[in-house]
């Protein structure tokens, strides 16, 4: 056998199906096994993929052991002559593999073979081709300045920025993501090292490669793309400490004395400096706009309090100390009614606003009319103050989204606004899991690729003028009739504002991800559920806590109507161990924690035997989520918090 593919997953069951329908092409012409080892999944990835890939091999492991020891897993048991570790949020063109193999036949000295890799936006990822992390390197790295100087020799090494992306060369590391090598030399190394956990088993594997006399090349002839999305973010802290952790190990099997001694006292400087680089950006990142909005909040309730001054009370003031303390209290509340409404989630939605400044409202009037009257504000200036903060926080979105600051809510600014390419029937496909997902009339329509416009928009080659045309700012593409390797090809010519989908002839999902520090996104078949969304998963915490703290201040009454149970389920909620409302059989949906009551309203028992039609109604409850569901549930079974049935 010429090539076993090892891939190891964890819970992207979708990217898995894409790209294990790209490599069945890209094997087409080769002896070759694939082999998927599942670190214990809880989307349901085994029985979703086994079912289509009938000539992949699974093995499913009953816990997460890890990237290395599962690749080394599954390394034990390969039969091909070569060895290709991949991951799984990758897309490989057609010929990738019949050209990387017919590279390293002709170069016997090759023990390793890494691939030129673009991102979701069609984006080279540097990653593609690094050097060793010398003491230098890795702190030039750390610190930032090899990206503020990526072709430099000395302080862009790290990514060799220096060496043509376009051109093969020689190179020191293999990204994990994509890594080729011979079989024999990969058992007499014993495949990747289990001490690393991230970021540092492909550069250690490399190392060894170049230890045993074998040389490790970037083949730049064919191009993946790899996703990213999935990893962790590049810009935290975690990533940060990650990194140094897997750069400490490397320096400690590799090096030895004071050079290792060196190397550490570099990293340490290195990582305390770009650690707090990355929590300053962190904070920033976060507080930009809060700071904005508490400075918009305050300056229209200090506008309308002068307004009202001088236009309604003839010029007479306010209590100055009533005043000093009012105009902050409803910058406050403003605020945190923005932050449950959802406003600051990653993607913008006006309706949020008008939530947020419509529930502050209430609450300031409400406050209001309890307060004795010697410190009463005016109704007035919380009521008109509200309305205008709403008008300038709306423009000042609007104004950043223009710009590129802020992105807008996903939904709302695709409707009308997404291309299709591919043939009729891969439209409908598409079409379909839209239609499904409740995302239809976002939809412009299909883009051919054989030059016919019949039943289409517009043609292949006028995709940059038709995507103006129309103002679109979405693209999916189709592989089936047009190949993966035409894909690859031309998403790298389009603009980086586009967002690129992808969906394979014939599978169930659609995927995309434009970032390398957030997770993809994906349309699928089975659904999309509403309680993955940051802002109800947000609701659902609050509610329980309220729920949780409500029961617990006034727990004399609840001892004698929900039972003594109900007390201590309410500090479990509390502390984030159970949830009030949950699944009565949790398979392959968003995981939230055991709840106190099921979806169907009895008691939750983890043990309970499934009963007809409680999978159904888990999956409707996980797919049309609202906070209110729970609290309706809540309500109407409140004797049985304390889980009696």
């Amino acid at each position: 056998m010429k090539l076993s593919i090892i891939i190891v997953n964890f819970n992207v069951k979708y990217f898995l199906e894409q790209c294990l329908y790209s490599v069945k092409k890209a094997i087409k012409n080769i002896e070759a096994e694939v082999i998927v080892v599942d670190n214990a999944s809880t989307d349901g990835s085994l029985p979703y993929l086994q079912a289509k890939f009938d000539r992949v091999t699974f093995i499913g492991n009953p816990k997460n052991t890890g990237f290395a020891s599962a690749n080394n897993q599954a390394l034990e048991s390969c039969k091909g002559e070569y060895v290709l570790f991949l991951n799984p949020d990758t897309i490989l063109a057609e010929d990738t593999l019949d050209s990387c193999l017919s590279f390293i036949d002709k170069n016997p000295g090759a023990g390793g073979l890494g691939i030129r890799m673009v991102d979701g936006s069609g984006n080279f990822l540097p990653e593609s081709k690094r050097s060793f992390p010398t003491p230098l390197t890795s702190f030039f790295k750390l610190v930032g300045l090899s990206k503020v100087f990526p072709k430099s020799k000395l302080v862009g090494k790290y990514a060799l920025g220096y060496l043509d992306q376009r051109q093969n060369h020689e190179v020191d590391v293999l990204a994990g993501a994509f890594l080729l090598g011979r079989r024999e030399l990969l058992l007499k190394l014993k495949g990747f090292d289990e001490t690393f956990f991230m970021y540092g088993e492909d550069i250690d594997l490399s190392y060894r490669i170049q230890k045993e006399g074998f040389k490790n090349y970037y083949f730049s002839e064919s191009s993946i793309i790899h996703f990213k999305g999935e990893s962790t973010r590049k810009g935290s802290l975690n990533y940060v400490k990650m990194f140094y952790q897997a750069m400490s190990i490397f320096v400690e099997k590799h090096y030895a004395g004071g050079k290792a001694k060196l190397f550490q006292v570099i990293l340490q400087l290195a990582i305390w400096a770009r650690a707090l680089v990355a929590a300053i950006a962190q904070l920033l990142v976060k507080i930009r706009l809060p700071l904005l909005d508490a400075i918009i909040i305050f300056g229209s309730f200090k506008m309308v309090n002068w307004a009202w001054i001088k236009y309604v009370r003839g010029g007479e003031g306010f209590i100055e100390e009533i005043v000093n303390v009012s105009l902050p209290g409803f910058t406050l509340v403003f605020l945190i009614s923005a932050t449950l409404a959802g406003i600051y989630d990653s993607r913008y939605k006006p309706i949020k606003a008008l939530y947020a400044a419509i529930v502050a409202t209430v609450i300031m009037l409400a406050g209001y009319s309890l307060l004795p009257e010697q410190y009463r504000f005016s109704r007035g200036v919380i009521l008109f103050g509200g309305v205008a903060a709403i008008i300038f926080i709306t423009f000042s979105r609007w104004v950043l989204q223009k710009n590129g600051l802020v992105k807008d809510d996903y939904e709302t600014s695709r409707q009308n606004k997404t291309l299709i390419v591919g043939s009729a029937q891969e439209y409908e496909e598409v079409l379909q899991l839209l239609r499904n997902a409740g995302l239809e009339e976002r939809v412009i329509g299909r883009i051919a690729i054989n030059g016919s416009k019949e039943d289409a928009v517009g043609t292949l080659d006028k995709l940059p003028a038709l995507l103006l045309n129309f103002h679109s700012k979405e693209v999916i593409f189709c592989t089936g009739t047009l190949s993966y390797k035409q894909v690859i090809a031309y998403i790298q010519t389009l603009p980086s504002d586009i967002e690129l989908r992808f969906h394979a002839k014939g599978s169930e999902s659609i995927i995309g991800s434009t970032s390398k520090d957030s997770s993809g996104e994906v349309v699928a078949l089975e659904g999309n559920y509403a309680i993955s969304q940051p802002y109800q998963r947000r609701m659902k915490r609050i509610v329980d806590l309220a729920v949780a703290l409500t029961l617990l201040i006034t727990f004399p009454v609840h001892l004698i109507f929900a039972g003594p149970a109900s007390v201590y389920n309410a500090l479990l909620v509390l502390v984030g161990k159970k949830t009030w409302v949950s699944y009565a059989q949790a398979k392959n949906l968003p995981v939230i924690p055991d709840g106190i009551l099921s979806t169907t309203g009895s008691p939750f028992k983890a043990a309970a035997l499934q009963m007809p039609g409680e999978e159904q109604v888990d999956k409707l409850y996980a797919r049309h989520f609202d906070w209110r569901t729970d609290v309706k549930m809540i309500l109407k079974n409140y004797r049985k918090l304390g889980g009696k049935a």
